[in-house]
């Protein structure tokens, strides 16, 4: 069978979780991902298993991984990481390679909201740990990773969002470690062209999980994002994405269907700075922003 794949939106029912039909063959790789532990990182560990794949669930609730390793079987197993850590994350991906005995693929999945607050009301602490396991966690997660993907002419996956090309007001610290993993996955996609390592980056709108609903509540954004932009789309879609993304070995992949014509106007996108800097909808949530600084 060939290692491309062919993703449906049809939906199946496994231990009572929705997952998507994929029809590929991802069988003898090993395919580490922080954050899999919940959310979009288990969905994708199950799309993996159900491919062929070993996976290994990086999450510093190491608990959480460990029930879902119960769940998926001996084709997985948990590690203990921190990405703010780069010790940790070297350990984790190391314990990962003696346990499969190799890493081909690494998904940069771990993620935070971060507060819901302008620039001059937020803490500085909260805002620096938005950037710490947003962006310096991919680093990390990457750094530590690339020994053994050049080994095997590996594959990585950074998890970015479309909130690295839209504007993000009372989210500066989410937007901004979102446009750094996209500068930081065009760096890296130069860097090891020339080790046979393949490069991607998913851009999620937002997704059904804890944290777009954090991001949402927080900073009051749900009430006033327009269209497509405010809706949710579904964690089986974007695990979908990244599973065929792994398979094609792409260099992007996205998750809801408009997030790609989106990219593609990119110039465009500049215009919204100054639509949203006029419209009162998100001037009365930037003016609660500013005097709450909810974190």
């Amino acid at each position: 069978m060939s290692n491309r794949c062919l993703v449906f939106s049809l939906p199946t029912w496994r231990n009572g979780h929705s997952v998507v039909i994929v029809s590929h063959n991802l069988s003898a790789k090993v395919v580490v991902i922080t954050g899999g532990a919940r959310g979009i990182g288990a969905q994708l560990a199950r799309n993996l298993v159900d491919a062929g794949a070993s996976v290994a669930v990086l999450d510093r609730d190491l608990e959480s991984a460990q029930r879902l390793v119960a769940e998926l079987g001996s084709a997985t197993a948990a590690f203990e990481a921190d990405v703010t850590s780069a010790e940790s994350v070297i350990a984790a991906c190391g314990a990962a390679a003696r346990h499969f005995g190799a890493v081909d693929v690494v998904v940069a999945n771990a993620g935070i909201a971060g507060p819901g607050s302008t620039v001059a009301a937020v803490d500085p602490a909260d805002w620096r740990q938005v950037i710490d396991v947003n962006l310096v966690g991919v680093f990390h997660t990457i750094q530590a990773a690339l020994p053994h993907l050049k080994v095997r002419g590996g594959y990585i996956m950074a998890v970015a969002s479309i909130a690295a090309v839209i504007p993000g007001p009372l989210v500066s610290a989410y937007v901004a470690s979102k446009a750094g993993v996209e500068s930081l996955v065009r760096a890296v996609r130069i860097e090891v062209a020339g080790d046979g390592v393949g490069v991607g980056i998913a851009y999620f709108g937002l997704i059904d999980t804890g944290l777009a609903d954090q991001m949402l509540t927080r900073s009051g954004l749900g009430v006033v994002l327009p269209g497509p932009l405010g809706k949710l789309a579904s964690v089986e879609a974007a695990a979908a994405a990244i599973t065929s993304g792994i398979a094609r070995r792409a260099r992007r992949v996205y998750a809801p269907w408009w997030v790609g014509p989106m990219l593609d106007l990119r110039p465009l996108l500049f215009l919204a700075d100054r639509l949203l800097a006029v419209l009162p909808s998100v001037r009365r949530v930037i003016r609660a922003g500013d005097h709450t600084g909810v974190s």
